[in-house]
């Protein structure tokens, strides 16, 4: 089964997970996180297809609450705050 495939799955049992919650649930290496958030780009293209959406929750500053409009986020450009809470991905 492919990755792209695992990931949905995943998301279709467990919504609301975030790529360090798939990387333990799928058994991948922190490593590969990277790879995950290009799976999730893929993954919404074979969603829609199938009349699905992949809806992502944005990533937040934990320290004053800053939303990003990207997948990831390292650094709040408003306080600098590394504190960041990871995005979480559902399927609608």
């Amino acid at each position: 089964m492919a990755l792209v495939e695992k990931v949905i799955g995943l998301l279709e049992n467990q919504s609301g997970l975030s790529v360090r919650e798939i990387c333990i649930a799928l058994q991948i290496e922190p490593e590969r996180e990277r790879e995950v958030y290009g799976v999730l780009k893929k993954a919404a293209k074979v969603l829609k297809r199938k009349g699905k959406r992949l809806l992502m929750q944005p990533p937040r500053c934990k320290k004053c609450g800053f939303e990003f409009e990207k997948m990831r986020a390292t650094k709040c450009p408003r306080c600098r705050s590394e504190w960041i809470e990871e995005a979480r991905f559902f399927i609608d």
